[in-house]
């Protein structure tokens, strides 16, 4: 019976935080209005995060831009049409994602004219997600909230005047926090039928030929209740378990090459190295209504061995990958007021192959636990242009398709992860001449209206023997908002 109780647990321990999967692109207030391009523009500080080798055409000699987004986002859910519903879809279930506020600051030093310094701050990573607790997946993901962090020093340096080259170091490091039910409908339906039904039946078996014995009767009574309580709340999540933990600082390199062939054609290239994002102790709560907790103490003084395991007792460690990005860019001005780009960007998503979580105190006893994910390479294709209406205004519009990285036989409500098709429009105002108030407006749906797809789940120390999955159709879309702020002297 613990075999059952632990199957609760085997996928808890940490999530797929969901270019697509879990990278956010959301690094400039102007860029986001030109689609997230700018591997071939110069961008002044900017150019930090999109190619640290455009610092070096910087104009000015300090160059400073900050600046934030909000995400707001809105996911839906319905199971598919199968027997235990009468091949009728569920109702719709949709999450209540809080505000999600990625952050970037750049600043740029140009000592003399081919070299200059800089160093970013800004969150590359992350995913935020809200089902709430009594939903029909709640055994999967209740809330989840993953944050990734960088400050990237960087260098450029100019070879020649239209060739330059830059790199810089990524310093990352970040959190996160995963809740989910540990009692699924389907797992209390199996602990009836498996032990409380049986010794239901052997206790009344055992009042037939001692019907005066008043422990069979308080057993049975027992029983019974726990039977009726566990009927009473298939709806309601009663144990739930909350994860938390710090990565340590994990060390990348990114650097990147800019050419400006002529004086209306430019091409750049970026490359970003993968990390690997390590918890050494993350800890476990758990909350459980008393009711259950009653009912669990009973059921492990009859059975003699412990039902659910310690949890909150250890600590445990995991790994997360960063994938390696590679990003290739045109941008064309065909006259000074116009300005149009192109990015095509490789994302290694095929690092991310399984996820092992393993407990630190091995007399624990708690199994290790392997989540297989699967991920598969993308390809991300964006498109944007900007034009410069007057001395102090410039407009901008642009587009992105973001391939996703997540089969659909390993689709799971934490990153419910899409092809993504997003629309995009931004401004800028010149108060002055060296300040810039820069305005974005994103659209990201799904490309397709909606996407189908399954998760399995395995029984807890044997990965070979399936026990349910969990199958339904997920629709999309967010607005995001951009703000940002630059300076330049």
């Amino acid at each position: 019976m613990k075999k059952l109780f632990l199957l609760l647990t085997a996928v808890v321990l940490f999530a797929d935080a969901s270019a697509e999967g879990y990278q956010v692109n959301n690094m400039s207030a102007k860029q986001t209005g030109m689609g997230h391009v700018g591997t071939a523009m110069k961008l002044n500080s900017e150019s930090i995060f999109f190619n640290p080798a455009a610092t070096a055409f910087q104009s000015s000699k300090f160059d400073i831009s900050a600046g934030f987004t909000g995400i707001i986002s809105d996911v839906r859910y319905r199971s598919l049409p199968d027997m235990k519903n009468n091949y009728a879809p569920g109702p719709v279930e949709r999450s209540d994602n809080k505000l999600s506020t990625p952050l970037h600051v750049y600043f740029n030093y140009k000592p003399i004219e081919r070299l200059s310094v800089g160093v970013g701050f800004f969150t590359p990573y992350g995913s935020s997600m809200n089902w709430g607790d009594n939903w029909s997946g709640a055994h999967l993901v209740q809330q989840i909230n993953l944050k990734a962090y960088t400050v990237q020093p960087t260098v450029s340096f100019k070879i020649c005047d239209r060739l330059s080259i830059g790199a810089g170091l990524m310093i990352t490091w970040g959190n996160f926090d995963l809740s989910r039910s540990l009692l699924s409908a389907q797992t209390r339906s199996g602990l009836i039928a498996e032990m409380i039904d049986p010794n239901i039946v052997k206790l009344q078996a055992a009042l037939a030929q001692a019907p005066e014995n008043a422990q069979l009767q308080g057993q049975l009574q027992m029983m019974q209740g726990a039977k009726g309580y566990l009927e009473s709340t298939m709806n309601r999540s009663v144990v739930s378990a909350k994860l938390q933990g710090d990565a340590n600082v994990a060390i990348g390199v990114n650097a990147g090459i800019l050419w400006d062939i002529t004086d209306e054609w430019s091409v750049g290239m970026t490359w970003r190295s993968r990390m690997n994002m390590k918890v050494d102790k993350g800890r476990a709560t758990m909350t459980t209504d008393p009711q259950a907790a009653a009912l669990i103490q009973q059921l492990e003084q009859m059975t003699g061995s412990s039902l659910l395991p310690p949890l909150d007792r250890g600590t445990f460690n995991a790994e997360l990958p960063l994938p390696t990005v590679v990003t290739w860019g045109v941008s064309f001005r065909p006259t000074p007021k116009w300005e149009l780009a192109v990015d095509l960007q490789w994302n290694g998503w095929s690092a991310y192959k399984t996820l092992n979580v393993e407990f630190n105190e091995t007399e624990l006893g708690i199994a290790p636990i392997v989540s297989v994910k699967n991920y598969s390479n993308t390809l991300a294709f964006r498109f944007g242009g900007q034009y410069k209406a007057a001395e102090w205004l410039t407009a901008r519009m642009g587009m992105y398709v973001d391939e996703s990285p997540v089969d659909s036989n390993y689709l799971n409500p934490e990153t419910p992860s899409m092809t993504k098709l997003a629309y995009t429009a931004g401004l800028s105002f010149r108060p002055a001449r060296f300040v810039s108030i820069d305005l974005a407006y994103c659209y990201v749906s799904s490309a397709d209206p909606e996407r189908s797809g399954s998760y399995p789940i395995y029984q807890y120390g044997n990965p070979s023997q399936l026990t349910e999955v969990f199958s339904g159709n997920y629709k999309l879309h967010a607005h995001v908002f951009s703000f940002g702020v630059g300076f330049s002297f």
